[in-house]
């Protein structure tokens, strides 16, 4: 768990530095009608950031504790993502990392085994949300930034 916490807010700068390095017709293209812009994109991870320290949050302090899905989709159409201001949510990202951290280091081993119920999912420890919030959620995007960093430069 230590390489998690450990990657937590260096991984997250790395990325905001990368997208304030892009030029705004690569930050706003889509790939297709349906996928989601590299902007779209990072409005859904300020979403998920919020949502994802809420459940460790609660996971950590409440005995098996509700977790809500929430329809990331319908959350990035009916709010308008791509409308919506990209360096206000690249700060909000940087921020909601540096504030959260020092929760993160103060879980335990114990800690790591307590469980949330998930709605659709199940049990959910919070070593598995650790690792999602630390790890594999960034590490999917950053994948699919890539993508869609391919698919612009094809195109010309």
């Amino acid at each position: 768990m230590q390489n998690s916490i450990y990657r937590y807010l260096p991984d997250m700068e790395r990325f905001v530095e990368m997208i304030r390095a892009l030029p705004e017709a690569e930050v706003t293209f889509k790939p297709t009608e349906t996928a989601w812009s590299i902007h779209e994109i990072v409005v859904h991870l300020v979403d998920s950031e919020i949502v994802l320290q809420h459940r460790l949050k609660a996971v950590l302090s409440e005995e098996r504790p509700t977790l809500i899905a929430f329809d990331q989709d319908a959350w990035a159409h009916r709010l308008n993502y791509a409308s919506l201001d990209l360096e206000h949510h690249l700060q909000a990202l940087l921020a909601l990392r540096r504030a959260f951290a020092p929760v993160l280091e103060t879980v335990t081993e114990d800690d790591q085994q307590r469980i949330g119920m998930h709605n659709e999912d199940g049990e959910i420890t919070a070593r598995m949300l650790i690792d999602k919030l630390c790890i594999t959620h960034l590490e999917a995007h950053v994948k699919q930034v890539q993508r869609n960093r391919d698919a612009f430069a094809a195109q010309k």
